[in-house]
């Protein structure tokens, strides 16, 4: 029974970092609002066009945790994406004269997990291999 219990152990890990990174852009939104509210920004445009497009990939992200959990294909091929996107950021976090490899490590690590489960791993494959059902 033990085996039977932890069988989708694989599938909560992924849908539980697509969870709190979908979490984390929350909390970004809402820094970036009050801010935009309570700071002055040098630049209105700049600030809310920031702002509305965090809110926006906080919401993108929300749905595909939903997919993910629900086993949408394309929940899948988005969540690749977004990976891929954050690494790219957690490796630019890295470069330059002010690097932070702590950062990086914060970007890539959940990146690079997700990606392994996503096409790797047999019990998230399966959780996927039925189709998009309506």
């Amino acid at each position: 029974m033990a085996k039977s219990e932890n069988s989708q152990t694989p599938l909560r890990v992924l849908v539980g970092i697509s969870g709190l990174e979908t979490v984390a852009l929350a909390v970004a939104a809402g820094v970036l609002i009050l801010g935009l509210i309570s700071g002055g920004p040098d630049s209105y445009a700049s600030a809310i066009f920031l702002t509305l497009i965090v809110v926006g990939f906080a919401v993108g992200l929300a749905a595909v945790t939903i997919g993910l959990w629900r086993g949408s294909t394309a929940a899948r091929s988005a969540s690749l994406v977004w990976q891929v996107l954050q690494m790219g950021v957690g490796l630019a976090s890295d470069s330059g004269e002010f690097g932070i490899p702590l950062v990086a490590l914060g970007f890539a690590v959940p990146a690079v997990t997700v990606i392994v489960l996503i096409l790797f791993n047999p019990t998230v494959r399966k959780h996927f291999s039925h189709g998009d059902a309506v």
